[in-house]
């Protein structure tokens, strides 16, 4: 659809216009009216309407010096006259002041719909010519941005100012937009969808503060907006913006406003001070506006602290994969607030990764370790870095649970194999540690662990299992019995079978 502004002095002629021409029915909404011309350039200045329709002899400011401004400063914008007066002169007058068309008092409505399609028609051409305009100044600004050649720079740089119709002396200032790529699975929209949504996002927000941008796509990702230094907005203003966007968008965006101000030639210089203040994103951490002059005059080490690696890796070891997490995140909060070149860091991350990996049975292939150590380099924040590096360790963490479960289980298995095969000899928990070469009480520990019941139990069970079978065959003593399941006292042999069943082994040879 496209927007109309309607300015007459007449109240009730503007209401008319208002609210009971069917705009809509022709692709049209009404974004604003005025009741002279002064009035309505302050908020056409905000609205940016694509057609305006006014009055021709109105107070203050009639409709043909408002018309003269209007095509002075917005060349795109179609201007319509209102007049009660065919006269030629008025006609006249309208046409040279850039009119498309005029309606005449008493309005006809298939006069108005024929002219709105004619108006329609050259607002489309307006715009695609506005975007070939952008279009054209956008890759001006992305040549400028790289260009360091003085006599190149200068002449694009007057090619630019004749496109924007601003003199070669405007100054202009930059900030870096970069989308945070998301690592989820399962993530719907594209990295260009994000991007889509972001400049029209900024479009609009710079519209409502009237600043006249220009939108500079550079690396995937990321967006550069350039705008006049006189009408930047303030501190605070990107904070809101900041804030604003967390709230509207579901994917988080780094902002880099550099502060400085630069001639068109010399725009190099300012895209290169406010892609070092984006690289601070390594640093400050992703989704925040990083303003030049927070990192002013910073500087970064060469040399990393000292890490307790062996410290850290007996955590590890020992399964405690919370502490691990905690020890690194102090690491890496060190390593921020020196400011370690981020080669270094990765370099230093890609050892330890190694080394976590060669705790994994079996190793990673090939492909699988220069993934981790590609994402590593490419990490665009310490947070990655650290968040990839727990990955492994997690991962490892709980292989070496899983080895050790399984180590145990063995053992355990053993153990019940034994007593299984040999409940009828004399068996103790030394004699059975001694044959899985563990001490007693770590045996005791594990198998309970295991199995849910302690050694002592488990013999108990299987041996009167044992002699509840052979007390099926009449011919055979209860002491008999007792030796034949490992018990050497017939009457400690009886009390625990009471104890166990309830009934005296007699009783339950009876019950049987």
């Amino acid at each position: 659809m496209y927007s109309i502004f309607l300015v007459d002095d007449e109240a009730l002629e503007l209401e008319t216009l208002r609210d009971y021409i069917r705009w809509e029915e022709m692709g049209i909404y009404v974004v604003g009216t005025a009741g002279n011309g002064r009035e309505a350039l302050e908020k056409i200045e905000a609205t940016r309407p694509d057609i305006v329709l006014t009055d021709v002899q109105m107070p203050m400011m009639n409709g043909i010096e408002l018309a003269r401004t209007l095509n002075e400063c917005y060349d795109w914008m179609q201007v319509m006259f209102l007049t009660g007066h065919d006269e030629f002169q008025y006609v006249k007058s309208a046409l040279h002041a850039g009119a498309v068309g005029y309606l005449l008092k008493p309005l006809d409505l298939s006069e108005i719909e024929s002219v709105i399609t004619k108006v329609k028609q050259l607002c489309e051409e307006a715009r695609m010519k506005l975007r070939s305009i952008e279009a054209a100044k956008s890759k001006l600004l992305k040549e400028l941005s790289s260009e360091k050649k003085p006599e190149l720079a200068a002449g694009l740089a007057n090619s630019f100012s004749q496109l924007a119709r601003l003199p070669e002396t405007t100054r202009y200032a930059l900030a870096l937009f970069s989308v945070d790529p998301k690592e989820a699975a399962g993530e719907e929209q594209s990295l260009e969808d994000w991007m889509s949504r972001l400049e029209a996002y900024l479009g609009h927000f710079f519209a409502m503060k009237n600043v006249d941008t220009v939108f500079v796509p550079y690396k995937e990702g990321e967006i550069g907006v350039y705008m006049e230094a006189a009408k930047q907005p303030g501190h605070y203003a990107w904070e809101d913006l900041a804030e604003a966007m967390r709230r509207a968008l579901d994917f988080t965006v780094t902002v880099a406003v550099g502060g400085q101000e630069s001639a068109l030639p010399h725009i190099h210089e300012l895209y290169e001070h406010t892609r070092v203040i984006l690289n601070e994103r390594f640093y400050e951490g992703a989704g925040k506006i990083i303003h030049g002059a927070s990192v002013c005059g910073r500087f970064y080490s060469e040399h990393l602290p000292p890490f307790e690696r062996k410290e850290w890796f007996d955590t590890i070891n020992q399964l405690d994969f919370g502490q691990a997490a905690q020890q690194l995140h102090r690491y890496f909060g060190g390593l921020a607030t020196l400011r370690v070149r981020s080669k270094n860091i990765c370099d230093w991350a890609i050892a330890l990764t190694d080394e976590l990996l060669e705790l994994h049975e079996p190793a990673p292939e090939g492909f699988k370790r220069a993934e981790l150590y590609h994402s590593i380099y490419n990490a665009l924040t310490l947070h990655e870095i650290e968040d990839l590096i727990l990955g492994t360790a997690e991962a490892a963490v709980s292989m070496l649970g899983e080895r050790f479960m399984d180590k145990n289980a063995k053992l355990v298995h053993k153990v019940r194999t034994v007593i299984d095969q040999q409940y009828d000899l004399p068996i103790t928990i030394n004699s059975l540690s001694e044959q899985v070469y563990l001490s007693p009480n770590y045996l005791r520990s594990i198998f309970k662990d295991k199995t849910g019941m302690t050694i002592h139990d488990y013999l108990t069970r299987i041996r009167l299992g044992k002699a509840k079978e052979l007390l099926a065959d009449g011919s055979l003593k209860v002491q008999d019995i007792a030796q034949r399941v490992g018990y050497e006292s017939t009457s400690y042999f009886i009390a625990l079978f009471v104890k166990n069943q309830g009934v005296t082994p007699n009783e339950f040879r009876k019950s049987m």
